[in-house]
């Protein structure tokens, strides 16, 4: 800091103006530590509150000229740059805070100090345990957050100040189910300002545990489950393999309707059922709902290796086997020839999967045994010719 600059027209004044700067940063190195030393007169018009703490200063002379600040001031010496003449100034982040001021009075180099302290207003993190109409809330970092107390609305009209501490907690029971928005202030004795939370509660009337609707393969080990949960309960998820026995799962929050992944192998069968976290609900686990891996597709059926004719049908329209016709998968094409036992053409068809209808000029045959020739051509170029007897039935 160069203070001749303030001073250049009296010789005198800047030789003490020197002799100070010289001895203040040669002797001591924290221009706030030493006490009684204090020249000047600082106020502050607010010296404690909560983020985003906005503070004045002024000198308590009337006569104090030149004044200047450090807002921030960590020790050493003190540069021109790091001054401003401007009284106002706004913390934004918490701690305690030292504020130099330099001021000038009948030629004299004045100095004073003072301590800002800003605290955080950190949204306390609640917890909430339900149990039918009565909720208990817990803080369980309030120690994170350095509050002397909170001040809680139940939401149904009633307040609460609870004491700060390591994890304090407090239970209110509701007249009725109705939902409730639950506030939580934390807040620090000096400066009456904190943080707030606020969360929402569903009294119960109703021990009911929630149910799964459908469960749904994701991945090779992950499935969806959609659960209702009409009561908005807190619950566990439990899963086992068949014949195995249950394995529980984390808490679940207190939500209608969600859809909630789950790690499982979904090359095996797996179940689940859902229990209420509240053990004082006591209502009896959900139904039981499992998965099972799809089965595999049916092979592909290779052409001609499953290919026959049957040996009977019975054309009476009754829907079951009413057609003499070319079972399977064929290569190639085909011709059907039907004979009767005189050896005359009695139908005659290249549509073999279609085959016989058991008729002859629109006329049913008689009931027998009739012979047949299949004459299929590959699709190569050679030809298989397959004879055989069909008896129709009634």
């Amino acid at each position: 800091m160069n203070l001749a600059r303030t001073a250049p027209h009296f010789s005198g004044i800047l030789l003490f103006f020197l002799f100070f700067s010289f001895s203040i940063s040669q002797a001591q190195t924290d221009q706030c530590a030493p006490a009684g030393q204090f020249t000047g007169s600082l106020q502050v018009d607010l010296g404690v509150g909560c983020l985003p703490l906005k503070v004045k200063a002024s000198s308590g002379l009337r006569d104090a000229t030149n004044i200047r600040y450090v807002f921030d001031y960590q020790g050493g010496t003190v540069k021109e740059s790091d001054l401003t003449r401007d009284p106002v100034f706004t913390y934004r982040k918490p701690g305690l805070f030292r504020i130099l001021q330099y001021s000038e009075q009948a030629g004299r180099q004045l100095r004073a100090c003072a301590i800002i302290q800003v605290y955080d207003t950190l949204q306390p993190e609640v917890v909430l345990t339900g149990c039918l109409t009565k909720v208990t809330l817990s803080i369980p970092k309030a120690a994170e957050y350095q509050y002397d107390w909170y001040s809680i609305d139940w939401g149904d009209g009633s307040q609460e100040r609870l004491a700060g501490g390591a994890a304090p907690s407090v239970s209110h029971t509701y007249s009725t189910a109705t939902q409730r928005v639950i506030s939580v202030r934390g807040l620090h004795l000096y400066g009456n300002c904190g943080g707030t939370t606020r969360v929402a509660f569903r009294p119960d009337t109703q021990a009911s545990a929630p149910v799964i609707d459908q469960v749904r393969a994701i991945s090779a080990n992950a499935i969806d489950l959609s659960i209702r949960n009409s009561n908005g309960n807190r619950f566990y998820i439990e899963q086992r393999v068949p014949g195995g026995a249950y394995v529980r799962t984390t808490t679940r929050p207190e939500t209608t309707n969600p859809v909630i992944r789950v790690t499982a192998d979904t090359t095996t069968a797996v179940c689940f059922r859902l229990v209420l976290a509240d053990t004082c609900l006591q209502a009896t686990p959900s139904a039981e709902v499992c998965y099972a891996p799809p089965k595999p597709p049916d092979p592909v059926p290779v052409a001609d290796s499953t290919v026959f004719m049957p040996d009977a049908f019975s054309p009476n329209a009754d829907g079951i086997n009413d057609r003499f016709q070319l079972q399977g998968l064929l290569s190639g094409t085909a011709r059907l020839t039907v004979y009767n036992r005189w050896g005359e053409v009695v139908f005659f068809t290249t549509d073999v999967l279609t085959g016989w209808d058991g008729k002859q000029k629109d006329q049913a045959v008689p009931p027998g045994s009739y012979s047949y020739l299949l004459d299929v051509e590959k699709p190569g170029g050679n030809r298989i010719q397959k004879r055989g007897a069909v008896l129709v039935m009634k």
